[in-house]
């Protein structure tokens, strides 16, 4: 609140004068100009000392600034706030012992709900979970549900897994956004690592969800199956982002190259509705899965196992993707409806296998069209 400010005058004109200048320069406390900022609430403090506690505190709108240090706790939101630490290297919440479950049935280190709006930047939210696949098993370390919003910035969420590791099903995504087969999310996340996790970096579900991710590094680990991102009939954009290590691991053995009776992971998986552009893909068992209606630009995919591009059950378009590496260049794939691939500038070089394979099934067919 900007303070009071009085002058004296020698003469009763140079102070009226005075006054009506002042007047007419300030602004009404109705003005936006005039408006205080939202207060910010510290973290640790004598009146918070725990994330948590200030949430609870807060009014819609209020900042919370998290000093450097370590949180064990498990946060829910539902109000419209912004979270910052000291740095994805400084603040970290991580997961406690004991999570309790949320609405949803999954237990998450961090859940928006009730239609919050929430920033969360410069800070670390990271695992692993004490629970199994039989009890306590942990959900996500981000969770949005509740047609809630997460803009995540300049954050890092690492080592999203159980203990011990194991393929629990729905079980440990670094970011979890809405439900199948009801429920919504959306977000914004950029600039941000998204590393360790024992699911997926970050799943997107449901007609209703939307997410775009921009500049981050999303990174599976070498010890059990993961995919990088999942678009699940929801809609967004996947810009500028390197996916890496994401692949099918022992013990899940039910995975190889045959599209109709065996699975594959991805780097990126999408559907109808999802931008995938200017993205670098390295060493996944695909680099981008698709299905529907799509089209991918300017991807940079190198080393990937399978096939850089998997085009499935719909019809696609791919311009100037570059594929180097790796066992195929791109396979089209027909099992459901007929498929149509035009591909359009697409540069495949010094893979092992085809760098063009079609799969057809069932009576559909899969047809390609390059063009130089």
């Amino acid at each position: 609140m900007n303070p009071l400010r009085t002058r004296c005058a020698v003469a009763i004109g140079t102070m009226l004068a005075t006054v009506a200048i002042g007047s007419a320069a300030a602004p009404s406390a109705a003005s936006p100009s005039a408006a205080s900022p939202p207060p910010e609430l510290v973290v640790p403090s004598a009146a918070y000392p725990t994330v948590q506690s200030a949430v609870d505190a807060a009014r819609s709108g209020d900042r919370i600034a998290v000093r450097p240090g370590v949180y064990r706790e498990q946060l829910t939101i539902r109000k419209n706030l912004t979270i910052t630490g000291a740095g994805a290297g400084k603040t970290t919440i991580l997961a406690p012992a004991h999570l309790v479950t949320g609405s949803d049935g999954l237990n998450s280190i961090v859940t928006l709900d009730n239609a919050a709006s929430v920033k969360i930047s410069r800070l670390a939210v990271s695992g692993p979970g004490s629970g199994t696949c039989d009890e306590g098993a942990l959900g996500a370390g981000i969770r949005v549900l509740g047609g809630a919003h997460l803009d995540l910035s300049h954050a890092a969420v690492s080592h999203i897994k159980d203990t011990p590791m194991a393929p629990c099903f729905r079980s440990a995504n670094s970011i979890l956004i809405g439900d199948l087969p009801a429920g919504t999310g959306s977000a914004t996340i950029r600039d941000s690592r998204i590393t360790d996790y024992q699911g997926s970096g970050v799943v997107v579900l449901n007609s209703g969800s939307e997410a775009t991710l921009l500049r981050n590094i999303i990174t599976g680990q070498k010890s059990i199956s993961t995919d990088g991102i999942e678009f699940v009939e929801a809609t967004g954009r996947v810009e500028q982002n390197t996916v890496s290590d994401n692949s099918c691991r022992e013990p899940d053995a039910g995975c190889g190259t045959d599209f109709f009776t065996e699975f594959q992971h991805a780097g990126i998986l999408a559907n109808t509705g999802v931008v995938v552009t200017k993205n670098r893909l390295v060493g996944n068992q695909l680099g981008i899965y698709a299905f529907g209606t799509m089209e991918t630009s300017h991807n940079t995919l190198i080393d990937n196992e399978y096939f850089g591009m998997a085009l499935q059950d719909g019809e696609f378009t791919a311009y100037k993707d570059s594929i180097r590496g790796g066992g195929g260049g791109v396979a089209v794939v027909a099992s459901a409806v007929d498929t149509t691939a035009r591909l359009n500038r697409v540069r495949i070089t010094e893979v092992s296998g085809e760098p063009i394979q079609k799969f057809e099934c069932c009576g559909f067919t899969a047809t390609v069209t390059t063009e130089p």
